[in-house]
């Protein structure tokens, strides 16, 4: 699920009818569940592009000192490195702007912000049920009960 499918099904699971504040409540632990779950795959995903990252990190750093075979280049699709080879204190510099690194620090990215969006939503929940309970207890006080 992508951050735009996640909006559209917080903004629909979101709402609150006020005619059936007794059927929302018994809602609150299915949604609960379901962000859970959305949750939670999510996190596999973090967790395996996390290692895939580092992988491609140790990768890229032979790669830049020139210590791949060519049965490992030909695996991953590169070139031989043709410039210097780094320095130490240059490493992280090359890292950091090597094209693969970086669409793969973007998908990380992208599932972190989907991660906090999809805390936030269950955050929210858990004050679902004390936003009923409020609109119950005014609904009596309005009533003269």
């Amino acid at each position: 699920m992508n951050i735009d499918q996640i909006n559209d099904e917080w903004e629909q699971d979101s709402s609150i009818d006020r005619n059936k504040l007794t059927e929302e409540s018994l809602k609150t632990p299915n949604l609960h569940a379901k962000y859970l779950k959305i949750l939670m795959a999510h996190k596999v995903k973090l967790m395996s592009k996390i290692h895939a990252f580092n992988e491609l990190k140790l990768a890229k750093f032979r790669y830049y000192r020139g210590e791949m075979s060519k049965e490992d280049l030909t695996e991953h699709g590169w070139l031989q490195w043709q410039g210097p080879r780094p320095l130490k204190g240059d490493m992280e510099q090359f890292l950091d702007g090597d094209k693969d690194m970086t669409k793969e620090k973007v998908r990380i990215q992208y599932l972190e912000n989907c991660i906090y969006q999809l805390e936030s939503i269950l955050v929210q929940l858990k004050a679902r049920d004390w936003q009923i309970r409020n609109a119950l207890e005014n609904q009596k006080f309005i009533a003269g009960q």
